[in-house]
């Protein structure tokens, strides 16, 4: 069984009652490191990704609210600390607009979001990046003359690779250019999900590794699953029915209870932050 969700954090603008109770639902070492944030978006995105886990574990495991413990490891991959879950595995990831989450009881998963977007001339961005992809990624890459193109196969190479390593929850510390993918499918399409992009470590075929690639909302989404002791059923593009659910406040919040009492300080923090660098810059002009 594979779950896959997503929340637009951008578009949320939560109420002092929404934000206040959000913080209840989380444990109090997350709800820190939230406020510690310099900008709404992030702090919302933090706190969508941690709902998005405990809302999961909830559906899945039938653990009750109050009683799911979250842990990270050394390389900061959060975890379940409850006991008997082993073989339950989850993964969230956020950039642009959206807050995603893959999980599944059959396999490790790792998943990666970004948007399409980029703030510089993609000339200098790629040249910036050369030595993260391998020589036939970047023919892969550059097979378009359309910079817009290019720009999308870049952030879907690098979604694949960031997949892969959080599944494998190695951190910063792994070199994504010992990874190489292959594409038989040139380009995305909205709605359809494609699952037949191959992968070498080291030049070493990974055949177990499946990666299932969306594009939804000009954000391109891999989710990595490791399919080694499950049957093969990923064999070619898919439809809708294996597409993300996009989830509303009230479904994310549907089985939250609360942690802790209300706080104040924890709106108060919050509420008076910019939205985002760009806006604050604006502001100040």
């Amino acid at each position: 069984m594979m779950i896959k969700w997503a929340f637009n954090f951008r578009a949320w603008q939560p109420t002092r009652s929404e934000w206040m109770f959000c913080g209840q639902c989380i444990q109090n070492e997350e709800k820190d490191r939230i406020q510690r944030f310099v900008f709404k978006k992030d702090a919302k995105a933090a706190m969508v990704g941690r709902l998005l886990i405990r809302k999961v574990i909830a559906d899945c495991l039938k653990i009750p609210y109050k009683e799911i413990r979250l842990g990270r490891t050394e390389k900061g991959k959060p975890f379940l600390e409850n006991l008997g879950h082993e073989n339950f595995s989850f993964n969230v990831s956020h950039h642009g607009d959206l807050a995603v989450l893959a999980a599944s009881t059959e396999g490790l998963v790792g998943i990666d979001v970004m948007k399409y977007e980029i703030k510089t001339s993609v000339p200098n961005f790629f040249h910036t990046m050369r030595r993260q992809f391998t020589e036939s990624e970047w023919i892969q890459i550059r097979k378009s003359k359309d910079e817009r193109k290019q720009l999308k196969t870049f952030y879907r190479l690098w979604c694949l690779k960031e997949s892969y390593v959080k599944a494998l929850g190695t951190g910063i510390g792994f070199d994504i250019s010992r990874l190489n993918f292959d594409f038989k499918t040139d380009f995305l399409q909205e709605n359809t999900v494609t699952v037949d992009t191959s992968m070498t470590v080291d030049g070493v075929h990974y055949q177990e590794w499946v990666f299932e690639e969306h594009s939804l909302n000009n954000h391109c989404i891999v989710v990595a699953q490791n399919q080694k002791n499950t049957p093969d059923s990923h064999n070619q593009s898919d439809t809708t029915s294996k597409s993300f659910e996009l989830l509303s406040f009230s479904d994310l919040m549907e089985c939250a209870s609360p942690l802790s009492d209300l706080d104040e300080e924890f709106w108060e923090n919050f509420e008076p932050k910019d939205e985002a660098p760009q806006i604050r810059q604006k502001n100040a002009a």
